[in-house]
């Protein structure tokens, strides 16, 4: 049997994937079945689901999550999990970190009502070369975001994949996006989410070493399992997910 670094690197090379995640209804059926051997989580455990496009029509399905979600355990900050793997307290049960990933302009429209309605904190990873074209955010809807009392962290500049770029290049995606965004929102950004992140694959030791000689104090992978007190910031674990997913279909992604 293939490793499971070779069957995503196939996969991403068929781009079966991404015409996947253009159905992203039929998506949640197809992985649905397979919620039933899962459930949401019940055990001490740190959890952080991310999100991309929120278009206006899955408004309500973002919600459903987020209650359902909320109805198991308390919804934090990037700043407060950081400091439960830290140990400063300790997991009494299940905790959830939001973040979402890229630039859409569906966060200011959709999104941060949401946030807003519930009183659910998140950070938003944002990647700068897509800042200012169209159907993206503009700076001034950063801004924004940010003075709602939203946090933001680098995606990198143009959402490549890391591990196919030279030394100088990594470098520059993951320490320039980290700079423009500090220059355009006049606030310090601490906290990387790779492209893709899938280690071995999207991107590789080499970049989380850059992420932390580039000052970040988290580097964000697309591993699943749950944190806990103890484990490495360097090496945050999310979850990926769509709000047009049934629950039976996060529970693939979310679960003990």
């Amino acid at each position: 049997m293939e490793p499971p670094t070779a069957i995503k690197r196939r996969l991403n090379e068929l781009g079966l994937r991404s015409r996947l995640r253009a159905r992203p209804r039929a998506q949640g059926r197809v992985l649905a079945p397979a919620g039933l051997f899962r459930r949401l989580p019940s055990a001490p455990g740190l959890y952080f689901p991310f999100y991309h496009d929120v278009l206006p029509e899955y408004a309500g399905d973002l919600r459903h999550h987020l209650e359902t979600l909320g109805r198991i355990g308390p919804m934090i900050g990037w700043d407060e999990a950081l400091t439960l793997l830290a140990g400063t307290r300790p997991l009494t049960g299940p905790v959830f970190c939001l973040s979402f990933d890229d630039a859409h302009l569906s966060w200011r429209d959709v999104v941060v009502p949401v946030l807003r309605e519930l009183a659910v904190p998140a950070t938003f990873f944002l990647t700068t070369g897509l800042v200012g074209r169209p159907g993206n955010l503009t700076w001034a809807d950063c801004r924004e975001i940010r003075e709602a009392g939203f946090a933001f962290g680098s995606h990198t500049v143009t959402h490549t994949r890391l591990a196919d770029r030279s030394d100088a290049e990594a470098g520059h995606e993951i320490a320039g996006s980290k700079r423009e965004i500090e220059d355009e929102l006049g606030a310090e950004v601490r906290d990387f989410a790779a492209p893709y992140g899938y280690p071995g694959v999207d991107f590789t030791e080499r970049d989380v070493r850059l992420a932390k000689e580039s000052g970040y104090r988290s580097f964000a992978t697309t591993l699943r399992p749950a944190m806990h007190a103890g484990d490495s910031p360097m090496w945050i674990c999310r979850q990926g997910l769509h709000p047009a997913w049934p629950i039976m279909a996060v529970r693939t992604r979310v679960h003990d």
